[in-house]
């Protein structure tokens, strides 16, 4: 029995192993979650922020917050398994994320809830289309949507012309 639990270590090294979790899923964003004490950032995506605003017929909309309750219904009462690709510079995980057998990074991009963020990946360019082909999310008829990496600037920018 033993030499099956230093197989598996062997066969299955820790860092390229996934995290399995149920319903200790906790939503953070639309490209982040936290299972257990350990956060992953979707890799391959960029959600809009939590505090951004989009617009759809020159309403705001709240796409951020959107991105996040949609996230948080892909998970709901499911288990999660993130596979690891790397960390980022806040110490995230970058990972593909699943929940079941639904690519949840996919997922997210095809509803138009995020971006593909070819800055580090061009995985997930095919869901991009999908989602500007059927008009989903920040892809709809009458949607403006700033990307996350040019809101997340311009706020940078805004915050440092107001520090001095």
């Amino acid at each position: 029995m033993k030499w099956l639990l230093v197989l598996a270590c062997l066969l299955f090294p820790l860092s390229l192993q996934a995290q399995t979790t149920g319903p200790e899923t906790v939503v953070v964003d639309g490209d982040t979650l936290r299972i257990g004490a350990i956060r992953y950032r979707l890799h391959g995506i960029d959600a809009p922020e939590k505090s951004q605003k989009c617009e759809k017929n020159g309403v705001a909309w709240l796409c951020g917050q959107d991105a996040a309750a949609y996230l948080r219904r892909l998970v709901e009462g499911r288990s999660v398994a993130c596979e690891e690709k790397d960390r980022d510079r806040y110490g995230r995980v970058v990972a593909v994320c699943r929940a079941g057998s639904l690519d949840l990074n996919r997922a997210m991009v095809r509803a138009g809830l995020a971006w593909a963020y070819t800055a580090y990946s061009a995985d997930y360019l095919p869901a991009e289309q999908e989602a500007r082909q059927a008009g989903a999310g920040v892809w709809a008829p009458g949607a403006a949507a700033e990307p996350a990496w040019d809101w997340r600037r311009r706020e940078r920018e805004k915050a440092a012309r107001i520090r001095g």
